[in-house]
């Protein structure tokens, strides 16, 4: 048996032996004055609210607010993908 097919036999019997995963994925969009990745964060921490089990999250666009007196940014907005396994209730 080659490498690549006991690879593919053992992956095989991984899946019949345990239940297939799915995950979910929200669109949020996160505002903080601090930064881009702060911003993250708040969409994340919110989420961790109501959802569990996060795996990650994709960053998907980064806007800011600029303040027209001073030129300055004044609020971060990230907006994210969120993926989180999602819970099989009857087993």
């Amino acid at each position: 048996m080659t490498t690549t097919s006991k690879m593919m036999s053992e992956e095989k019997s991984q899946r019949s032996s345990r239940s297939v995963r799915v995950a979910k994925i929200v669109e949020l969009i996160g505002t903080s004055d601090k930064s881009w990745e702060d911003a993250a964060q708040v969409a994340i921490e919110e989420a961790r609210k109501t959802i569990h089990g996060i795996h990650g999250i994709k960053m998907k666009d980064m806007t800011a607010r600029v303040d027209p007196e001073t030129g300055k940014l004044i609020e971060y907005r990230t907006c994210i993908d969120l993926s989180f396994g999602v819970i099989d209730e009857e087993r």
